[in-house]
């Protein structure tokens, strides 16, 4: 899945410009350098008031907020950020010059976009779902055709499996009662910042534990599991989950920020999103919103964690800013276009009456050396005519929540899918087995761990469409200089 960001749910963002690909040196949090317009500000049900500093609102600009008939919600210290709902456009542009602000922008809502609709997977009766020794003895294995094609599979028996490592997921919530992940989740740590619709206020954050779109638990399985019928990226990893979206799967934009920030202040070593969308480079509030993100990643990245985040599933090349049916000239890419973060595309089969080349990209993907670092298998799309049998074994499997209407109460269910929302997880989960490695690798070294040592497909390097290739787990984590 991917997430397509709007203003409401009748508008949506229509363009995407070049992005961003994976950094090479580490970041230093710096201030904000565009310049900011004086266009009037669109309507919103909340803004994002920046403070200028660290802290919480001044009680000057607290008064004029009041004043002007609005409510802080929540304020973001480690930046200076405030939510703010129950101010119109005007008032809240008058913030700036009255009331002690240096911005204001929309606090923006995004949805997540699924690439195919998930199907329930069913194995073989009399199949063993008991716990194996090993990840290799996970009963259907066999199937993980993601785990091979990345030498996932390779790399468990020559690394610690991700040991010690944390990886936080930011997403729709996560099962942590699934046979695949109970005992899996730092139940601690995992927090929301995800509300109903229905709770304007924001008091009371949804469950981390509670995944009705399903959507976070099929990641987490990527990245983890007990290896009872599917084997995880990183066996030996925890996950922490930081809920972002509701049970819509919404998000709303200062959520996402202060989710960033909780896990790299809790020292997440890796930091997952599959969800995403586009900001218009001709809007200065979305420019904002994205000198926002870059802040917080950069935040990020210098307590030492990696993001990792799915490139989209538009079909966009980024090196033209096109895609089949559309121009995306005008827009940017989020959060893979940021600065510091390593874009992941899919690759996946394709279907000729037999499935072949497993390093073709998929379909759907986003690619294109100027916004996809690297390529990791996801599934691809088949013709109509592919035996439902045989889909069943080149789509990815992932654990089923037991919150969805696919796997109502049961614990050992499980679905097949595709997208780059499930190849990011296998690139975050091959980041934390690398850090397990070599625990004191910088996370621009960890990148070109998994850029450096990824396969080249087409004997390029950077390739136009492919940029550093499809991932190799093995060679990564067994690399000089990244074990």
């Amino acid at each position: 899945m991917f997430a397509t960001m709007s203003r409401s749910a009748g508008l949506r963002l229509a363009c995407l410009a070049l992005g961003f690909v994976a950094a090479c040196t580490d970041a230093t949090v710096t201030g904000t350098s565009h310049v900011r317009s004086t266009t009037p500000l669109p309507a919103a049900a909340r803004y994002i008031v920046e403070l200028g500093g660290p802290g919480t609102p001044s009680p000057a600009l607290t008064a004029a907020i009041h004043k002007a008939g609005g409510q802080i919600l929540r304020v973001q210290t480690s930046f200076g950020l405030a939510l703010v709902k129950g101010l119109s456009p005007a008032a809240a542009s008058a913030l700036v010059s009255t009331g002690g602000a240096r911005a204001v922008v929309p606090d923006f809502v995004f949805k997540l976009r699924p690439a195919s609709t998930p199907r329930i997977v069913k194995f073989a009766a009399g199949r063993s779902i008991h716990a194996k020794a090993g990840p290799a003895s996970a009963a259907a294995v066999t199937l993980q055709w993601n785990m091979h094609v990345a030498h996932a599979d390779s790399a468990w028996a020559h690394t610690s499996q991700g040991a010690g490592t944390h990886v936080y997921i930011l997403d729709s919530g996560v099962d942590t009662a699934h046979q695949e992940l109970a005992g899996k989740i730092d139940l601690t740590n995992s927090t929301s910042f995800a509300f109903a619709p229905t709770d304007s206020l924001q008091q009371n954050p949804l469950p981390y534990y509670h995944d009705v779109v399903g959507h976070g638990t099929f990641v987490s399985s990527i990245v983890t599991t007990n290896s009872v019928v599917i084997a995880g990226t990183a066996p030996q990893t925890t996950v922490t989950m930081v809920r972002v979206l509701d049970d819509s799967g919404n998000g709303s934009f200062f959520g996402l920020l202060n989710a960033l920030v909780y896990a790299s202040d809790l020292n997440a070593d890796v930091i997952n999103m599959s969800l995403g969308g586009y900001l218009n480079r001709l809007l200065s509030g979305d420019m904002d919103l994205a000198t926002l993100l870059e802040l917080v990643v950069q935040y990020c990245v210098s307590r030492g964690s990696v993001v990792v985040a799915a490139a989209g599933n538009e079909s966009l090349n980024f090196n033209t800013a096109m895609t089949p049916t559309a121009s995306y000239v005008d827009s940017l890419e989020w959060p893979g276009g940021t600065p510091h973060v390593l874009s992941v595309g899919a690759t996946g089969p394709i279907y000729t009456g037999t499935f072949q080349d497993y390093d073709s990209i998929a379909v759907y993907s986003n690619y294109g050396s100027a916004g996809v670092g690297v390529f990791a298998p996801g599934g691809n799309e088949g013709p109509d005519s592919v035996p439902q049998a045989s889909l069943d074994s080149i789509w990815v499997i992932g654990a089923c929540s037991s919150a969805t209407a696919d796997c109502p109460g049961q614990e050992n269910q499980y679905l097949i899918g595709i997208g780059t929302s499930f190849a990011s997880p296998l690139v975050a989960g091959e980041a934390a087995v690398i850090k397990a490695q070599a625990g004191t690798l910088t996370p621009s070294a960890v990148e070109q761990c998994i850029l450096k040592n990824a396969d080249n497909i087409t004997g390029k390097r950077p390739d136009p469409a492919y940029n550093f290739g499809r991932v190799n787990v093995l060679k990564s984590a067994t690399a000089s200089g990244c074990s």
